[in-house]
């Protein structure tokens, strides 16, 4: 997913040095650890299945932006709910409560 800089917070763009068994495949997993995980109010999945519903409909969509971009979330949500197909109305409701559920757009955890 991509995230614009100017959302992290400052420290998140200086890395740690990383240790150096790092370059070495099988130790890899073990060293290497994310401080800021990735995480939506909705599964990548689930959006893509959004997507599929929408280009059956003519429409587009950019499921990684529907996790960081509000207003381009909700434009989308709710042209899939006005559409004509009860399949996609139903999943841009179940993706519209997640969000609001979740009460964060932003696709990091803090």
């Amino acid at each position: 997913m991509i995230v614009p800089l100017h959302l992290l917070p400052a420290a998140a763009h200086e890395l740690p040095a990383l240790p150096d068994t790092f370059l070495k495949p099988e130790a890899a997993a073990e060293h290497f650890v994310l401080d800021m995980p990735v995480a939506g109010a909705v599964a990548l999945s689930d959006l893509q299945d959004f997507q599929r519903l929408l280009q059956a409909e003519g429409q587009g969509l950019q499921p990684t932006r529907m996790l960081y971009d509000r207003l381009y979330a909700f434009e989308r949500l709710a042209a899939a709910h006005a559409s004509a197909n009860p399949a996609l109305q139903q999943l841009a409701m179940q993706l519209f409560n997640r969000y609001q559920q979740a009460g964060e757009w932003i696709g990091l955890i803090h």
